[in-house]
C-alpha cells in the first residue's frame, strides 16, 4: 500500500511553516514590490538575465557540474565550448535554458498536469540519453548518503497521479512559498526518475512561485548540505527546514529586484561605511539576519538596509 510511505505526511503539511520574522520581511517586500509593478522593460531584462545564469550554476552545481558562474554565462550567452570540460555540463546548462521559459508559459496556466513534470524532465535531460528524458524510471533506485529509499518504479505511476491531484488541490492549506517548498520536497522523495529528480523539483518550485508573481528563487550550491538535510527531514514528514530554506532564497531574490529600484551596495563598501567588520556583516548575511543577496560570489544588500543598519547603531550609541 502506499500509504506505507512517510513523505505522503508531507500533504497534511499547514501553515505557518515559515519563520514568522522571515515571513513578515518576505510580505513587506512583495507589497513593495508589487507597488512599483511594472517595471521597466529593460530592468525586467536585466535582472531575467542575471537570475537566469545565477539559476542555471547553481541548480547543476548541487548535482555536481563543474561549470563555472563565469563558464556557465559564457555557455549560456555566448555558446561558447569551454575546453576540458565535459560535453554533458554543456548540455545541463543549455538544457536548463528551454526548460525556464517553459516554466514561465506554464506559470500562466491553473494547473499543473503529469504530462508537463514529464516534459520538463525531458527539457532538462535532453541527449543524456542513459536519464531516458521524459520516462519515469524503470528500477529501484537509491539516494547515496540518504536513508531515504524511493519506491519500487512499479509504483512510481500510481504515487505521480496522487501527487499531481495533491499539487492542484492544496492552495488553501499553505501560503504560495510554503507549497512550493513542500511540492519540491514531495517529487524529490518520489524521485520518479532514473535521474534529474532535484533539477525538475527545483524547477517545479519555481513554477509554482512565478504563478504567484514571486521572481525565479535560487538555491545556491553553498548550502547544498543545509538543503539536502532540510530534504532528509520532509522525507520523515518534517516539512519547515526545507520550508524556510525556500522562503530564504525568495527573500534574496526580493531583495535583487528591489535593489533594482533603491540601488545596491556592495557588502565591503557598506562595513566601510558604517564602521562595522566585514566578516559581522557576512554572518548576518549567510544567516539571513539582514536583506542581502549573493552575485558572481560576492555579496551585496539595498541602500536602505544599510540606513536601517546606520540608525541602530546611532540608537544603540545613545542609549549608553
Amino acid at each position: 500500500m502506499i500509504s506505507r510511505y512517510r513523505f505522503l505526511l508531507l500533504e497534511q503539511a499547514r501553515s505557518p511553516l515559515i519563520a514568522p520574522a522571515l515571513m513578515a520581511r518576505i510580505e513587506e517586500g512583495f507589497k513593495r514590490l508589487s507597488s512599483e509593478r511594472p517595471l521597466s522593460r529593460e530592468a525586467l531584462a536585466r535582472l531575467r538575465n542575471l537570475l537566469t545564469i545565477e539559476y542555471v550554476y547553481n541548480t547543476n552545481a548541487i548535482e555536481g557540474n563543474t561549470l563555472t558562474l563565469r563558464e556557465t554565462r559564457l555557455v549560456l550567452e555566448e555558446g561558447i565550448t569551454v575546453a576540458g570540460k565535459p560535453l554533458r555540463d554543456h548540455l545541463e546548462a543549455r538544457n536548463h535554458l528551454q526548460a525556464l521559459r517553459y516554466v514561465e508559459d506554464l506559470a500562466r496556466a491553473e494547473r499543473v498536469e503529469e504530462f508537463d513534470l514529464l516534459k520538463l524532465h525531458h527539457l532538462v535531460m535532453m541527449g543524456i540519453w542513459e536519464a531516458r528524458p521524459g520516462e519515469y524510471r524503470r528500477e529501484q533506485v537509491f539516494i547515496g548518503g540518504s536513508g531515504h529509499v524511493p519506491p519500487p518504479s512499479s509504483e512510481v505511476p500510481k504515487l505521480m497521479g496522487r501527487f499531481v491531484d495533491w499539487l492542484n488541490g492544496a492552495g488553501d492549506q499553505l501560503h504560495p512559498i510554503e507549497l512550493a517548498a513542500v511540492a519540491h520536497a514531495y517529487l524529490t522523495a518520489i524521485h520518479p526518475f532514473t535521474d534529474g529528480n532535484g533539477r525538475v523539483a527545483r524547477l517545479l518550485m519555481n513554477l509554482l512561485l512565478l504563478r504567484q508573481g514571486y521572481p525565479l528563487a535560487v538555491i545556491r550550491k553553498e548550502r547544498r548540505r543545509a538543503y539536502y538535510m532540510a530534504l532528509e527531514e520532509a522525507d520523515r514528514g518534517r516539512a519547515r527546514p526545507i520550508a524556510n530554506l525556500v522562503a530564504r532564497a525568495v527573500d534574496e531574490s526580493l531583495t535583487l529586484y528591489l535593489g533594482s529600484l533603491e540601488g545596491m551596495v556592495p557588502l565591503s563598501a557598506a562595513a566601510k561605511e558604517l564602521g562595522m567588520s566585514v566578516d559581522y556583516l557576512g554572518q548576518l548575511a549567510r544567516k539571513g539576519y539582514l536583506r542581502a543577496v549573493k552575485l558572481a560570489g560576492r555579496w551585496y544588500i539595498p541602500e536602505d538596509e544599510v540606513g536601517r543598519l546606520r540608525s541602530r547603531a546611532v540608537q544603540r550609541s545613545r542609549g549608553k
